[in-house]
């Protein structure tokens, strides 16, 4: 009998799976599909050699996430490059408006609608080690940094395509901040949309946008390979329909 069964191999269920066995738990993961990763799903989908990021690609929070900065994955074969510019948003004059890394630039490059760009996003992206526990943080808590996180609950709360049409007068602005909010697969219209494109404008800044070397499925083959370094054991292809299904333990954790 192991002590927790988690169902589930994407981030998500490896992270926990990780939690649970660095604090001296044993620990078994269950996959339905016949790998691990989720989300993080990389195949050779054209050629023999060319391998294509089925699902998730871009990875923010690889290097933004308070608890996977603590996890060694370098150390387990994990590659992050960053490119040299974080994303781009294509516009209808052929143009392009860019998310640099440096928040300088992408000021620069926003023109007139530069300055309230930094006044939107500059305190995110500068404060995000802070943010980022309140923005990510699984359980109700009080807030570390009150006026922090009001501001950009108050902000985040706003359809997007209202922060957008009262922040910018360009189209480069409201373009690049619509297509971060985008991310939230809601229409632009729905209120909480701006704080999908707040987080990613900061990250873009304080940590990048790194893609992983080989793929997203590195990130959770890392994961693993920590996770059973650990003690830990994965079992894949192994669809669960019922916590009946499950082995013994002293608790289940469904992903």
């Amino acid at each position: 009998m192991v002590d927790a069964v988690v169902v589930g191999a994407g981030p998500n269920g490896l992270a926990a799976a990780i939690e649970l066995a660095r604090n001296g738990r044993s620990v078994h993961v269950i996959e339905g599909s016949d790998r691990v990763g989720g989300g993080t799903r990389t195949a050779e989908l054209t050629l023999p050699g060319f391998r294509h990021d089925v699902c998730s690609a871009v990875h923010p929070l690889a290097v933004g996430s308070p608890f996977l900065a603590t996890l060694p994955l370098r150390d387990f074969g994990l590659e992050l490059i960053e490119p040299p510019i974080e994303a781009a948003h294509p516009l209808d004059d052929g143009t392009a408006v860019a998310l640099h890394r440096s928040l300088d630039e992408t000021v620069e490059g926003l023109g007139a609608d530069g300055r309230a760009y930094r006044r939107l996003v500059g305190g995110f992206a500068r404060d995000w080690d802070r943010l980022a526990h309140f923005v990510l943080s699984p359980q109700t808590r009080r807030p570390s940094d009150p006026l922090l996180d009001a501001r950009f609950g108050a902000l985040g709360a706003m359809p997007a395509e209202l922060c957008a049409r009262v922040s910018f007068r360009g189209e480069p602005a409201r373009a690049l901040l619509g297509g971060m909010a985008a991310h939230a697969m809601r229409p632009l219209r729905a209120p909480g949309t701006t704080a999908f494109a707040l987080v990613l404008l900061a990250l873009g800044h304080a940590c990048g946008w790194p893609v992983a070397r080989g793929g997203s499925a590195q990130i959770t083959a890392a994961m693993r390979a920590y996770l059973e370094s650990l003690g830990g054991t994965v079992e894949v292809d192994r669809p669960v329909t019922s916590l009946a299904e499950l082995p013994s333990s002293r608790a289940c954790c469904s992903t």
